[in-house]
């Protein structure tokens, strides 16, 4: 598995963290699935409203903990899913998971470790960690993951 970081960085603000997520969508491609991990409140829905901003999604991104998925149609389709409340991968196939990896738009995935089975073989992997118990400090780890078959 060949993991390359493209963004490692510390910040201190959100106004930072929104920075990382508007540059990051600059280079996000139809059909990109992206995969965030981090604590409960770390910043991943917080990321994908400022990503779904920057591709012009004039509305409120909110998490989809309770629904699983939410949809925003912006300069590309996104579909957001939060599997948090997810235990076994059967669930996934019950909201249709597979068909929207498929679909035209890009994906996020929150709490993507129930779907590691299904995820493509290039993703981009994105980990929020806080820095030195300051709950507004994170390390930002943006990585492009392959994996080689």
């Amino acid at each position: 598995m060949n993991n390359n970081v493209i963004i490692r960085k510390k910040v201190a603000s959100i106004k930072e963290t929104a920075k990382i997520a508007e540059d990051f969508a600059n280079q996000l491609q139809e059909g990109d699935v992206v995969a965030l991990c981090g604590e409960l409140g770390t910043g991943k829905t917080f990321f994908v409203r400022k990503v779904a901003e920057a591709l012009n999604y004039e509305n409120l991104v909110t998490s989809p903990t309770f629904v699983i998925l939410n949809i925003y149609k912006a300069d590309m389709m996104i579909y957001h899913f939060d599997l948090y409340r997810l235990e076994r991968e059967q669930e996934l196939e019950n909201v249709g998971f597979s068909e929207y990896l498929n679909k035209n738009g890009i994906v996020f995935v929150e709490w993507p470790e129930v779907a590691k089975n299904f995820l493509p073989a290039e993703y981009y992997l994105v980990k929020f960690k806080i820095v030195q118990d300051k709950r507004k400090s994170r390390e930002i780890i943006i990585k492009k993951i392959e994996k080689k078959e």
